[in-house]
């Protein structure tokens, strides 16, 4: 799908565009545009709201790359290595688990509290699975997964319609000009 995507993304650019010169100056343009806001590059909460609201679902490239990540990351455990770690002290007479308690039972959920009833030196990893690493690019669900890939081919589809759609277009616009 991924060819298919970025050739019709290329054969649309060169159907509208009036010769190849101008198709070779506007495709990268639009690949590496669409690249970068696909949520890799910069991560989906680093893009700036004005992008993140329209040209983020609107990019295809979104919605191959979410659905890659889904299908290769989503069930592998993490494993921190020891600089990975966040280390610090619990409160004088507690345990590590029992200091981060209340924020493993909230919004800390995902995190992996590695020594729970050491006094000092608390280690917690930031992420238990790879899905919880995904949460964090706005990939909520596995289901995620098969979704995009249904999106990627409606894309697809609805690109080489309008390279199709272009060539028609174009054909009748040179067979007017000859007459």
């Amino acid at each position: 799908m991924y060819e298919l995507l970025y050739t019709g993304i290329g054969q649309s650019i060169a159907a509208y565009t009036p010769n190849a010169v101008v198709a070779s100056l506007i495709n990268p343009l639009v690949i590496v545009t669409l690249v970068s806001f696909c949520g890799v590059v910069v991560p989906y909460s680093q893009i700036q709201a004005f992008w993140r609201y329209w040209l983020y679902y609107l990019d295809p490239f979104n919605y191959l790359m979410s659905c890659l990540m889904v299908f290769t990351t989503w069930d592998k455990p993490v494993d921190c290595k020891p600089n990975e770690l966040a280390l610090f002290d619990p409160a004088p007479g507690q345990t590590c688990g029992e200091y981060l308690g209340p924020y493993q039972s909230g919004m800390g959920a995902a995190t992996n509290l590695l020594n729970p009833n050491d006094t000092a030196d608390c280690r917690v990893c930031q992420y238990t699975s790879g899905a919880d690493y995904l949460r964090t690019l706005d990939i909520a669900e596995k289901s995620y997964g098969w979704r995009n890939a249904g999106i990627v081919v409606l894309f697809v589809f609805g690109i080489y319609g309008l390279v199709y759609l272009m060539m028609k277009l174009r054909t009748k616009q040179t067979k007017k000009a000859e007459s």
